[in-house]
């Protein structure tokens, strides 16, 4: 802390990279950030506190709409995210965080039997913040073999399927599903999974997996002397438990193998690393002294990567079929290679301080290493496997720059264009003020995007020349989307400024997906049009309900689709109004969200 007059001092700091901030109470200082610190450098700053922003919200029950007290809130902000601050929220579930800088915060929420939340950003023009937090469930079984017999040490993961959200961000009106920020834990729609816990079993082969968000999952166990088991879809509801679930282990093959050198000998000491799918986590091994390693308990097809220290990792696939035990054996190459190039502008003149980064295009040897470009545009990446290569090449006065097969090392030429910077202004068409939180996306030879600040403008830094597709979106505004041809420009930093945006405020429509059977259907993807614009849909909460924003006036149809209990759309087409909400909505899917 500082002393009387303000000053402090520190003594004994590791040499590092550092990031300082300083703060009391509701005044603080704007973050020094890549503070460097040599071995004996002093350093003196001179620091002037000013007002900070406050972040202020409440934190509901998500089925009751109850406020949740005693619920903690922590504040995240800053490059290296190490500086927090803390709340509690009050018996209203009231909270606030005073003396905030910075343009956005990153806030988490823990609360006894909820499952926690984060990170969900909020930026300082940004109103008051809803969270919704959804009780959390269990899952509980064990784990037998072939026989019925307990399996002790078995590791059991939860894995996600869909997009399962722990806590909603909405306004106090709202029922709490949005399109807003992605939820922690989110695998999309694709039916792809994302790893959510996991436990060990006991003695007795049972397992409990806790804190879970509702939604579907897969549960899957592994064990090193059996191959991987894998439960069938279940689906969770806020506060519910599972605990009938048995996962049957079978005895798998044995992988085995040697790393070796190019003269055959082991290479002890060495990571492997055992991937049967990028749906599961990997499974580690190092090396003995004469270069072995062995895998227990696998089936299928696999890859398996030897990944030295101070070499390329190699990698090699393997099918197991049926036998008791496969072997591998995989060669590492000490001929390593360094590409050397320039990199240039379109005049000709060297590009210095690009980023330049150098991917294998060889599946065997997955690398990736980086260097920058010295003054005059020239640069070399060493340790390299033998070619092809790609090549991307960023600048933040140019557009990056990719080059998507090298197949030799020297005179790579890479010329840069000179980056677009694109200003803007969106509007409310009805109130003629500037519209803050549009998300501007633009897409073309280069996929950027950006959002507008508080009085509507925003700015899209290097952005590549050509023909680009502009959209903007806003969750209560009808989406507009226009095409702009981006012109080299004169000198670096000469922006290009588009014509002002004005966005026609749309309607809400608030209602319920029910199944075959009349029960709420949670997670359902719901969003309106015919064909149905499913890129804009909101998800139902635990109790089916949803909330639909930015609709365009006129007669809509609305959708909803659900993995389990299919698709449909609603009876009659809904009539909305710019600004108003139309509810009592309900949509029944064909069939049961529980089968």
């Amino acid at each position: 802390r500082s002393g009387v007059a303000g000053r402090f001092h520190w003594t004994k700091i590791p040499a590092g990279i550092y990031e300082l901030r300083v703060s009391k109470g509701a005044l603080v200082a704007p973050a020094l950030d890549g503070l460097i610190l040599d071995p004996g450098a002093k350093r003196a700053f001179g620091v002037q506190l000013v007002p900070g922003w406050t972040v202020a919200g409440q934190v509901i029950d998500v089925q009751t709409g109850r406020p949740i007290a005693d619920a903690e809130i922590t504040g995240a902000a800053g490059g290296l995210g190490l500086h927090t601050r803390r709340a509690r929220s009050d018996g209203r579930g009231r909270f606030e965080l005073v003396g905030v800088m910075g343009d956005e915060q990153s806030l988490y929420f823990e609360a006894d039997g909820y499952v926690a939340a984060g990170p969900l950003r909020q930026g300082s023009s940004d109103p008051a913040m809803t969270v919704r937090l959804g009780r959390a469930s269990t899952i509980e079984g064990r784990v037998v073999d072939a026989r019925g017999m307990p399996v002790e040490a078995a590791l059991v993961r939860a894995f996600g399927e869909g997009q399962l959200r722990g806590a909603v961000l909405g306004t106090t009106e709202s029922l709490g599903v949005t399109s807003g920020p992605v939820p922690p834990i989110s695998a999309g729609t694709s039916g792809a999974l994302a790893y959510v816990s996991q436990v060990e079993t006991g003695r007795n082969g049972r397992f409990r997996l806790t804190n879970l968000r509702p939604g579907a999952y897969r549960i899957v166990a592994s064990h090193d002397d059996f191959a991987r088991a894998e439960s069938e879809r279940l689906q969770l509801r806020a506060g519910a438990a599972r605990s009938d679930i048995e996962l049957v282990v079978s005895p798998g093959a044995e992988l085995a193998g040697r790393v070796v050198d190019e003269r055959g000998d082991g290479l002890e000491g060495i990571p492997v690393e055992l991937r049967d799918g990028p749906e599961h986590l990997p499974r580690m091994s190092v090396t003995a002294t004469d270069g072995s390693f062995s895998f227990g308990g696998v089936r299928g097809e696999v890859s398996v990567t030897a990944l030295p220290y101070d070499l390329p990792p190699v990698r090699e696939d393997v099918a197991m079929g049926e036998d008791a035990l496969v072997t591998v054996e995989i060669a590492l190459s000490s001929t390593l290679y360094t590409l050397r190039g320039r990199v240039v502008d379109e005049r000709g003149f060297g590009v210095g301080g690009a980023l330049i980064s150098i991917s294998s295009k060889s599946a065997r040897t997955p690398v990736r290493r980086s260097a920058k470009s010295d003054a005059d545009g020239t640069f070399s990446v060493p340790a390299l496997p033998e070619p092809p290569f790609a090549l991307e090449a960023a600048h933040p006065a140019f557009s990056s720059t990719k080059i998507d097969s090298i197949d030799r090392i020297e005179d790579i030429r890479v010329v840069m264009s000179a980056g677009v910077t694109l200003l803007g202004e969106v509007l409310d068409d009805w109130t003629n003020e500037g519209l803050p939180g549009v998300r501007v996306r633009l897409e073309g030879p280069a996929q950027l995007e950006s959002k507008t600040r508080g009085d509507g403008t925003f700015v899209i830094r290097q952005a590549a020349t050509g023909i680009y597709e502009v959209s903007f979106s806003h969750p209560d505004f009808e989406t507009q989307t226009q095409r702009v041809v981006l012109e080299p420009p004169r000198y670096v930093d000469q922006p290009q400024e588009l014509d002002r945006v004005r966005l026609q405020p749309g309607g809400s429509i608030e209602g319920q997906v029910l199944d075959a059977y009349s029960e709420p259907v949670p997670t359902a993807e719901v969003t309106w049009g015919d064909p149905p614009l499913w890129h804009r849909a909101s998800r139902s909460d635990t109790d089916g309900r949803f909330v639909l924003r930015g609709v365009p006036a006129g007669s809509v149809w609305i959708w909803a689709r659900h993995p389990a209990a299919g698709e449909d759309s609603s009876d009659s087409p809904i009539v909305v109004r710019p600004i108003e909400n139309s509810t009592g909505t309900f949509i029944r899917l064909p069939e049961s969200v529980t089968e």
